[in-house]
C-alpha cells in the first residue's frame, strides 16, 4: 500500500469524505441499494439481559463508563462521549459476561436501526464456511476454481479455500499496482453505483470484479487483507449449497440468536450479496449473540429460536 493516492485517484474518495453521507449509506442502505433479508427465523426474540436494570441509552453522563478517563496510542487521556464524537460513532453498546452494561446511539441511531457491520461480516461468511465444512460440503484445501470454474486463471481460482479463509492470496486488479484503500473503494464501485466516479467504465457488479484479479505472487506465502477473498467464499458457498448468502446465514446463524430484527445484505447489479461489507444489523444483534447459534455450542436462546441450523444437502451440478 502507497503512502498517498496520486491526485489521478482523488475521485475514488466520493463518498467517502463527508461523515453525513456516509452516515446515510451506512444506516440507510435499503432506501440507496437493493438489499436482500436476513431472516430472524420463526421463533420469538431473545432479550439481552441487563445489570441492574435496563442499560442505560441517554445522554453522557448516566454512567461510571461515560467519566472513565482512557488512553489511546500515548495521546492525552478522553472519554468516552469525547470518542464517540471525534469518531462520528452511531451506536456502541458493551456487553459483560452476558449482560448489556453500557449503551449509547447517536446521530438520530436507534436500538432497532440496522447499521452496515463493515468487515465485521467477513467473520459471518466464515462461520457459515466453518459449518459447511464440518458438514462435509466444503473441502477446505480445494482449489477455488472446483467450485467456481470461470475463476480459472484468477487470482483467486487458482487459490485453495484455506488461502481465501485466511486472506492469503497476492492479487492485483486489471492490471493496477495494489493499493489497499482504492482497491476497497473500487470494490464498492463495482456493487453501488453512488459509489462511481464520473466517466466509471470498470466492473458493474462483484463477479467482473473477480475476473479482473490476476496473482502476483503464489497463494498461501504471505497475508493481505483483501475484500476479494471473501467475495471468492462466498460464491463458492452459494454454488455448492445453492443457496443465496442471506439464505445461508440466516438459516445457518441469525435465526438462531433470537434476533429481534432482520437484518439484510446490499446486493450488487446481478442480485448477489455484497459478502465481505455489504451486511447491516442492529448494534445488540451483531456480536452480542453470535455464539449463540453455533453448532456445539450447547446454548439456546429463549422465546423458542432454534440454533445451529439445519444440515444442507450439497447441490447437485
Amino acid at each position: 500500500m502507497t503512502e498517498a493516492n496520486p491526485l489521478s485517484d482523488l475521485a475514488w474518495t466520493r463518498g467517502y469524505t463527508d461523515p453525513a453521507w456516509i452516515r446515510r449509506f451506512t444506516s440507510a442502505g435499503r432506501e440507496l441499494s437493493p438489499t436482500r433479508r436476513v431472516w430472524r427465523g420463526p421463533g420469538g426474540p431473545s432479550d439481552l439481559p441487563a445489570r441492574s436494570g435496563p442499560p442505560e441509552t441517554s445522554g453522557p453522563g448516566t454512567s461510571e463508563l461515560d467519566t472513565m478517563p482512557l488512553a489511546l496510542d500515548g495521546n492525552a487521556a478522553t472519554t468516552l462521549p469525547d470518542l464517540f464524537a471525534a469518531a462520528q460513532t452511531d451506536a456502541f453498546l458493551v456487553l459483560h459476561r452476558g449482560s448489556v452494561v453500557y449503551e449509547r446511539y447517536l446521530h438520530g441511531t436507534e436500538a432497532h436501526t440496522p447499521h452496515f457491520n463493515a468487515s465485521a461480516a467477513k467473520s459471518y461468511l466464515g462461520l457459515v464456511a466453518a459449518v459447511l465444512a464440518h458438514q462435509g460440503l466444503l473441502d477446505r484445501d480445494a482449489l477455488t476454481r472446483t467450485y467456481v470454474p470461470e475463476l480459472a486463471g484468477t487470482a483467486f481460482g487458482e487459490a485453495r479455500i484455506q488461502d481465501l479463509l485466511h486472506m492469503g492470496t497476492q492479487v492485483t486488479y486489471g492490471g493496477r499496482p495494489f493499493d489497499k484503500s482504492i482497491e476497497a473503494q473500487r470494490y464498492f464501485a463495482a456493487i453501488a453505483p453512488r459509489m462511481r466516479p464520473l466517466e466509471y467504465h470498470g466492473p458493474t457488479t462483484i463477479r467482473e470484479h473477480l475476473l479482473t484479479a490476476r496473482a502476483t505472487g503464489a497463494p498461501g506465502t504471505g497475508f493481505r487483507y483483501e475484500n476479494g477473498n471473501v467475495e471468492a467464499l462466498a460464491e463458492v458457498l452459494r454454488r455448492i449449497t445453492g443457496l443465496s448468502t442471506s439464505a445461508l446465514l440466516g438459516d445457518i446463524l441469525w435465526s438462531g440468536i433470537g434476533a429481534e430484527e432482520d437484518a439484510y445484505y446490499v446486493l450488487d447489479g446481478d442480485g448477489v450479496e455484497a459478502a465481505s461489507g455489504g451486511f447491516s444489523a442492529t448494534a445488540r444483534h451483531r456480536p452480542a449473540r453470535r455464539d449463540a447459534a453455533l453448532p456445539g455450542s450447547g446454548r439456546r436462546p429463549a422465546g423458542g429460536a432454534r440454533g445451529g441450523g439445519r444440515h444442507h444437502r450439497r447441490r447437485r451440478p
